[in-house]
């Protein structure tokens, strides 16, 4: 991104899994200052990342956190999951999605062949928003340094987007998860995966069997791309 310019995020007003059955999140448009692209430019240790992404404090959501929760996994992932951002239960234990939402995510991770501790888990921001509120776009912007050194130095072939936020954050601003959820999208050589939100399916037992067909359709990706590739990364599907 250039000096000076802007970025534009359309955001949702309530996260996928606070509003109301049946109805979508309110977007609006924001103007935010441009995010440090680059701040992490050169690091390629995630162990040293995550030492200095734990001492951040550039918004104000690292005051209210118990702690920073930077994300767990496979280091050499071929697959990468981003949610939105912390909760209660990750808050405490600092660890992404091992509450109640995380628990589905295991069991749709199960479901496609692939074990939790061969994908990464992330957040679009690292700390947790007071009562469980979506981020703000400058808490967002903030936070993204972080986030875009872990998908840099993790270099995964497949990053699935977990919710609005995270879609329209990573991959598009005007990205809508009742509608775009399944699509597929190539930014960098990567490849982009649209789903729910685990709590959003929690909330709504309608959205589980697509979600489950978005995860098929990881798996056969995956698998493709083992095939054309022949690499010597670490397998992550399991045998089922």
């Amino acid at each position: 991104m250039k000096q000076g310019r802007k970025s534009p995020f359309l955001v949702p007003l309530f996260s996928e899994e606070g509003f109301a059955p049946g109805s979508e999140p309110t977007l609006f448009h924001a103007e935010t200052h441009p995010c440090r692209e680059n701040a992490w430019e050169g690091l390629d240790d995630l162990e040293v990342l995550r030492e200095k992404v734990t001492l951040c404090r550039d918004c104000r959501l690292r005051e209210g956190a118990r702690g920073v929760v930077f994300g767990e996994g496979n280091p050499q992932a071929h697959v990468m999951l981003v949610g939105e951002g912390p909760g209660a239960t990750e808050d405490e234990m600092g660890r992404p999605f091992v509450g109640k939402a995380g628990r589905f995510l295991d069991a749709m991770l199960r479901s496609a062949g692939f074990q939790r501790d061969s994908v990464f888990i992330a957040n679009i921001v690292k700390c947790r928003p007071p009562e469980n509120r979506l981020p703000l776009p400058d808490e967002v912007v903030a936070c993204f340094p972080h986030l875009k050194a872990q998908i840099r130095i993790i270099n995964p072939r497949v990053v699935v987007c977990l919710g609005a936020l995270s879609a329209q954050t990573l991959v598009d601003p005007s990205i809508r998860v009742t509608r775009d959820r399944g699509r597929w999208w190539t930014k960098d050589s990567r490849k982009y995966l649209v789903t729910y939100h685990p709590a959003a399916v929690l909330r709504d037992e309608n959205k589980k069997k697509p979600m489950l067909e978005d995860f098929q359709a990881l798996r056969k990706v995956y698998i493709e791309m083992l095939s054309d590739e022949k690499e010597g990364r670490i397998p992550l599907l399991r045998e089922t």
